[in-house]
């Protein structure tokens, strides 16, 4: 399923490792704080389960909103974005 994580955390350690973690489950940023790409919900749950590492202060955030197919087809874009190919899976160990 289209998975984006959006985020905001303002301390750069934390910052860096969520960054970190989103790249080993093969999501690419496609803005400075949003990353995008294709994750089961096993994937998901793994993922999220430590968001709550990651946040170093009482206003940061960690947002995972899932696509359906459908709801994917309904994703406005502008600019220099594309949505990634869902076949196209990176998930470095």
């Amino acid at each position: 399923m289209l998975t984006v994580v959006v985020y905001d955390i303002a301390d750069n350690t934390s910052r860096s490792n969520l960054i970190k973690q989103l790249q080993h489950f093969g999501l690419h940023r496609i803005q400075k704080s949003v990353f995008i790409g294709y994750l089961d919900l096993e994937s998901r749950l793994d993922l999220s389960e430590n968001f709550e590492l990651y946040l170093s202060s009482d206003n940061d955030s960690v947002i995972l909103f899932p696509f359906c197919e459908s709801c994917k087809d309904s994703i406005l874009l502008s600019g220099d974005v594309e949505l990634p190919v869902k076949d196209q899976v990176f998930r470095f160990i």
